[in-house]
């Protein structure tokens, strides 16, 4: 039983190493590239202190690779959220998340006994990892992550949730044989699983690329094969201010247009270049919402109004929205349109005949 539990950590290692060399040379964004580096490392010094048969390695090297073990929640949850969360603001609670989950990883590896609650971390982190790569499925606009979405969930961080889960309610023994094989076993599926899925990576699946060996990356572009006759439907619709109704989901927008979702999907990503819904949307929303702050006629209109008005159903998403869409609060930008315009209106005042 070990000489198996050790064929199958080194078969995993050498697939997770292989995935890191090829991904670093694959043309999609720094973060997607780094992202599978630290998985391959931190998973593969996973395999080598978490074996049945104890390594008899230098110190320093043993305290290096617990350091990378420890961090393994964190590598996944990057990886994960790197691939199915488009907007950098959406990750930091994961990454806050998951650097606390390390810690107490850290703290129980080093010190055994420590912390009893780290295997509760892993579960929340984990299970959470699993909701959220489901939930967010339905904005997404990038049909091969719809696709492998369930396919990543399940295997990845579902694998980490089961195994961890496992351990959290008495089934597995943290030393025993039966969860070493698991977690060996379980590791080599996934890697043999995704192996044509990782070694062919299509930019698209990624929130950024390049198109050199620079960390230039570029936004996503319409593709020649996109439905022009839908594409152009669809900015009709927008053009009509569908935008506005609140609560507006690609099903019922298909179900306007009278399309499948799929192909909606497929439209609005590769005619449009947008990779989720909810910025679709709200990027109308947002300049509209732009536009009624900007005018000295509407400054006493609250912001409450101006959310309704533009398809928000209250003022929690729309100031999120439009940080993320504009960088400054709806507050911050009416001010600073104001104080602006009045400093333009200033200049170009004529100046009054008394001063001269």
């Amino acid at each position: 039983m070990i000489y198996l539990d050790l064929g199958l950590r080194s078969g995993a290692i050498t697939m997770l190493l292989l995935f890191a060399l090829l991904m670093w040379r694959a043309p999609v964004g720094w973060e997607g590239r780094l992202s599978v580096v630290a998985l391959a490392l931190c998973k593969s010094a996973f395999l080598v202190t978490q074996a049945a048969f104890h390594f008899d390695l230098p110190p320093s090297v043993e305290s290096n690779l617990i350091l990378l073990t420890a961090l393994t929640p964190a590598a996944i949850t990057w990886f994960i959220v790197s691939i199915f969360l488009d907007g950098p603001r959406l990750r930091w609670p994961w990454a806050v998340a998951a650097l606390v989950t390390a810690a107490t990883f850290y703290i129980e590896l080093a010190v055994p006994g420590g912390f009893p609650f780290c295997v509760a971390f892993g579960v929340g982190l984990y299970g959470a990892l699993v909701l959220m790569a489901l939930w967010t499925a339905r904005d997404d606009l990038v049909e091969c992550r719809c696709r492998a979405r369930p396919a990543f969930a399940v295997a990845i961080a579902g694998l980490a949730f089961a195994l961890t889960g496992g351990q959290a309610i008495g089934i597995f023994n943290a030393n025993s044989m039966l969860l070493a094989l698991l977690q060996a076993a379980g590791t080599f599926g996934v890697c043999v699983a995704f192996a044509l899925w990782l070694l062919r990576p299509e930019m698209e699946r990624w929130p950024g690329k390049t198109d050199s060996d620079t960390e230039t990356t570029t936004a996503p572009v319409p593709t020649r094969g996109a439905d022009t006759v839908l594409i152009g439907r669809i900015k009709s619709a927008m053009a009509a201010g569908i935008w506005r109704e609140e609560g507006l989901t690609i099903g019922a927008l298909a179900a306007k247009l009278a399309v499948p979702e799929h192909r909606l999907r497929q439209a609005i990503n590769q005619g449009l270049g947008h990779r989720n819904f909810s910025s679709f949307i709200n990027r109308a929303r947002i300049e509209a919402a732009c536009q009624v702050l900007q005018d000295p006629a509407h400054m006493h209109t609250t912001m409450l109004e101006v959310a309704y008005d533009v398809g928000f159903s209250s003022m929690g998403p729309f100031n999120r929205a439009f940080r993320a869409e504009i960088g400054h609060s709806p507050t911050e930008y009416r001010r600073m349109a104001l104080s602006e315009r009045r400093a333009d209106s200033e200049r170009s005042s004529p100046i009054p005949a008394n001063l001269h």
